[in-house]
């Protein structure tokens, strides 16, 4: 609870009329002070002496004094203070009022969270209750009419049984003969091979058609991304990037010339106000702090969860979960990896290969490994063939920029939503989107925010606005670059080190700082990703690193 002493009441500031104040002069010996100066800037007792010299003062510098009797001002002030004294009370009130409606809202919150689930949750029994319905009543369809196909197939081959153990007892007897002879003149062997025949295509048809559950587990991803739609926190990522500064009085100085007051007054201390305080905590979120707290890359449903690279016939991937024994191992192919082309991962595992040569002829498909296969699946294409472009996802949008085509650099992005689910992408609507200021092969691009940010030079894609915004910042070719945070994008590796700093949003304007004991990593190949809490990315030698704030290891 808030306390502030409360304010004299009216009764009390009327009492003090009669208040008669006892202070000697500093100029005349014997004489009290009897008035006051309330000339701006000098604010001077005065005593009955002081009088005329103080008048005479002010008329040579062309000014008028306004005295008042000390009481008068004894009375101002008081007055003054009572009203400062209520403002504060008014903004106690004011503070307390929010402070329990912040308690309130929390509840209110919880129940409104909880009710979102609880209309999920019935939703979701409602579909599973109706989906357990269908399952019954087509279930019993199928067996009323399964059990009479059944019994129909199987009173013919029982029959044919019997005709099988008949012709058996009569080879066993003396005109065993007659019997083979009848065997080989007629086509009833045939018949029996026909109908064994048609029995196996009846368990083929019948098997096709044999009622299952199907789960996909991509949709699953897909499902979730959707809940995130229907309910999300507002305004949560600035309390996950706040970081809580001390509250440490900051000293102001204060200098004192009125002759009244001693000269050995203590500089005072200003405590800074917690709406700057927080002001000032919200503009430095992330700002000369290299800390890592975006989300992994990859879905947590995904269980291909790999850094890779491709020669001509292979793949090596190195699994992120084996961080014990970490180590490169070699899928062999089962096709030819198309030269110079380019490859990008997608947070549900996925892996693409897009553009590049197929034998001499430069491509626009996108292709998606199989893992179980051990190929590539042609999934669609690029409307421009190219090769060594810079692929990235955003979003679950596939964004594919720059490249060369033959040897001409490309400066064109193209932006292609797949259905990662299904064993051929359906592609959407494609949108033409703006042109590079300056492409070219092998850039460097990463994902931050709504922006996807390239280099060499820096330019940043906003994918919301589609517009290319250019930045004066000299880049190194074969950077890393990946987002730490949401306030920060960390460049590493070609011999840079630097803190890559949005400083204003509206105007998407950044700033660079250097970082102090740069690691010696060489050219870093594009695709850098965070995986519990660690950069991870591979060098143009096909060496991996991994990076923390403490350090990096090679």
């Amino acid at each position: 609870m808030f306390n502030i002493q409360n304010s004299p009441n009216h009764s009390e500031v009327g009492s003090t009329q009669n208040f008669q104040l006892q202070a000697p002069c500093m100029t005349h010996q014997g004489q009290s002070v009897t008035n006051f100066c309330k000339q701006p800037g000098c604010l001077m007792p005065l005593c009955p002496k002081c009088i005329p010299q103080h008048l005479d003062k002010h008329r040579q510098q062309g000014q008028f004094a306004d005295l008042v009797t000390v009481d008068e001002m004894h009375e101002e002030t008081l007055q003054l203070i009572n009203t400062q004294l209520t403002n504060l009370n008014y903004a106690i009130q004011l503070l307390q009022q929010f402070k329990d409606s912040k308690t309130d809202a929390h509840g209110k919150l919880h129940t409104k969270l909880n009710n979102s689930k609880l209309r999920v949750q019935q939703m979701v029994d409602q579909f599973f209750d109706e989906l357990l319905n269908e399952l019954d009543q087509v279930t019993k369809t199928d067996r009323t009419h399964l059990d009479v196909e059944l019994q129909q197939m199987e009173r013919s081959l029982n029959s044919k049984i019997q005709e099988f153990q008949q012709i058996d007892q009569k080879l066993r007897t003396p005109k065993y003969l007659k019997q083979i002879i009848q065997l080989q003149t007629t086509n009833f062997l045939q018949q029996t091979q026909q109908q064994r025949v048609e029995c196996e295509a009846f368990i083929e048809e019948v098997s096709k058609h044999t009622l299952d559950i199907q789960i996909d587990e991509q949709e699953l991803y897909f499902l979730k991304i959707q809940l995130a739609q229907y309910a999300s926190i507002k305004n949560a990522e600035y309390y996950k990037n706040q970081q809580i500064q001390s509250s440490a009085s900051i000293p102001k100085n204060t200098a004192y010339n009125h002759p009244y007051l001693t000269s050995d007054i203590q500089t005072a201390k200003v405590e800074q106000s917690p709406y700057k305080r927080l002001e000032q905590q919200f503009q430095q979120v992330g700002i000369s702090n290299f800390t890592i707290n975006l989300p992994d890359f990859y879905d947590p449903l995904c269980s291909q969860k790999y850094l890779h690279y491709f020669t001509d016939k292979s793949i090596f991937f190195l699994n992120l979960e084996w961080v014990q024994n970490p180590r490169w191992q070699e899928i062999r192919l089962n096709c030819q990896v198309p030269i110079k082309s380019s490859s990008v991962r997608s947070q549900q595992g996925d892996i693409f290969v897009i553009g590049g040569y197929i034998g001499n002829q430069l491509s626009s498909q996108i292709f998606r490994l199989d893992f179980k296969q051990q190929t590539l699946l042609s999934t669609d294409q690029l409307q421009y063939p190219r090769h060594s472009s810079a692929p990235i996802f955003l979003q679950n949008k596939l964004y594919v920029l720059g490249g060369q085509n033959q040897s001409e650099d490309m400066t064109s992005i193209e932006g292609l939503e797949l259905q990662l689910n299904k064993s051929r992408a359906v592609l959407e609507t494609r949108v033409t989107l703006p042109k590079m200021n300056q492409g070219g092969a092998n850039l460097t691009v990463c994902a931050f925010r709504q922006y996807i940010i390239k280099s060499t030079p820096l330019e940043v894609f906003d994918t919301k606005l589609l517009k290319w915004t250019s930045l004066n910042h000299n880049i190194n070719r074969g950077v890393g670059m990946v987002a730490i945070n949401n306030s920060n994008v960390l460049i590493f590796g070609s011999g840079q080190y630097q803190l890559l700093k949005m400083v204003d949003q509206q105007n998407l304007s950044f700033a660079i700082e250097n970082l102090p004991n740069p690691p010696q990593i060489g050219q870093i190949q594009n695709g850098s990703l965070i995986h519990l809490g660690k950069i991870y990315a591979v060098t143009s030698s096909y060496n991996f690193i991994i990076g923390t704030p403490d350090g990096w290891t090679l």
